[in-house]
């Protein structure tokens, strides 16, 4: 019943509303994807404020009931609640020439294959294409068929066929805690959808099987997204606190308890290598905003910026167990070194991707 009355009460919040907040020095923000990718937003928006703009948010509006900018306070943001059809006639119809600039934040809803010219196609015919910029999260097509723009924006460097493009990390959500690791049960999360495309899941089963077996118990695993962990043994599920898909709100809550961030990668998967050469994972940028070391194989940890004074880093999917062991086992003064180091990486991720995307916008 309660996500009945707020689906009535978005439609009725988005009727009748025929454009966006626009104000002297405005950028739009506008994310085209109904149901991933949102996560981004708040980190791209907090660029554009740091840079003096007004910022104008176009999404889908049952973002803002999950929270997702629940952490944010900026009087120079605007939450738009405009139906996904009046935006598209917004951006067919207006020429832009009132607003410093638009950004797209999943330029892959708009076209095929980062097709740029008919990404385009989405915008008035009229409008000034200087001020319009893309984020694509899959660069892999477009580069294999050699129409690469240099000028979108990722949210990592590029590490396939020598590409690049200009990099952009949005890892703010605003005014979140950071915290200490907790003095008793060591608390790993993962976060996102269960899916061997995604992460290994048998993996963090086995080293749970293995710790319990060995005597460790002063652990759990929050485990963030939809699906579900098949074949869970038993005597294990007391180790598991499944959560499954949550509000932002509620995600910031869980990341806020969380001692390490479980990346379950294999490097002998194909399907997980678009993490290590033409996308990224929405994992790291929780990462880098909380503050939460990671663990993660060795070969996906240096693009990424993790290191073994800022990580757990384990050598192959065998040693995925004794990696843990190591995080539970590190002292709680050990840990706070580790977080230290993980911030001055984040803080200089920071400043470049703010001036990379300050150059891309003045051209």
């Amino acid at each position: 019943m309660k996500e009945l009355w707020k689906k009535i009460k978005r439609f009725f919040r988005s009727f009748g509303v025929k454009a966006p907040e626009i104000r002297e020095n405005t950028f739009i923000i506008w994310e085209p994807c109904s149901k991933s990718h949102a996560e981004v937003v708040p980190g791209f928006a907090a660029y554009l404020l740091e840079s003096g703009y007004h910022v104008s948010v176009l999404l889908n509006t049952a973002r803002y009931d999950e929270g997702l900018f629940e952490r944010f306070s900026n009087e120079n943001i605007t939450f738009n609640c405009m139906s996904k059809g009046n935006i598209r006639k917004f951006f067919r119809k207006n020429d832009l020439s009132k607003v410093k600039g638009v950004l797209v934040t999943t330029v892959g809803k708009l076209c095929k294959d980062t097709d740029l010219a008919e990404a385009y196609t989405h915008f008035s015919p009229h409008a000034d294409r200087n001020k319009i910029f893309f984020v694509e999260h899959d660069a892999k097509i477009a580069i294999d068929e050699n129409r690469w723009d240099e000028k979108v924006i990722t949210l990592r460097k590029l590490n396939y066929k020598d590409a690049r493009s200009v990099v952009v990390n949005p890892h703010r959500f605003g005014d979140v805690r950071i915290t200490g690791k907790n003095p008793d049960t060591v608390n790993f999360v993962t976060v996102g959808a269960i899916n061997p495309k995604r992460k290994n899941s048998t993996m963090i089963i086995d080293a749970v099987k293995k710790l319990h077996g060995s005597g460790v118990e002063n652990f759990k695993v929050t485990v963030i997204g939809k699906g579900e962990l098949k074949d869970l043994p038993a005597e294990l599920r007391r180790f598991f606190d499944i959560k499954g898909r949550l509000s932002f709100d509620r995600m910031y809550e869980e990341l806020e308890k969380a001692d390490f961030m479980l990346t379950a990668y294999d490097d002998k998967n194909e399907l997980h290598q678009r993490y290590n050469t033409v996308g990224t994972s929405g994992n790291f940028q929780l990462v880098y905003g909380f503050l939460l070391p990671c663990i993660i194989i060795k070969s996906f940890a240096g693009l990424n910026g993790f290191s073994e004074t800022n990580s757990i880093i384990y050598d192959q999917v065998g040693d995925y167990a004794d990696a843990l062991k190591r995080a539970i086992d590190l002292s709680p003064e050990e840990y706070a070194l580790m977080q230290a180091d993980l911030k001055k990486y984040v803080d200089e991720l920071y400043l470049d991707s703010l001036n990379n995307l300050q150059g891309v916008i003045n051209g």
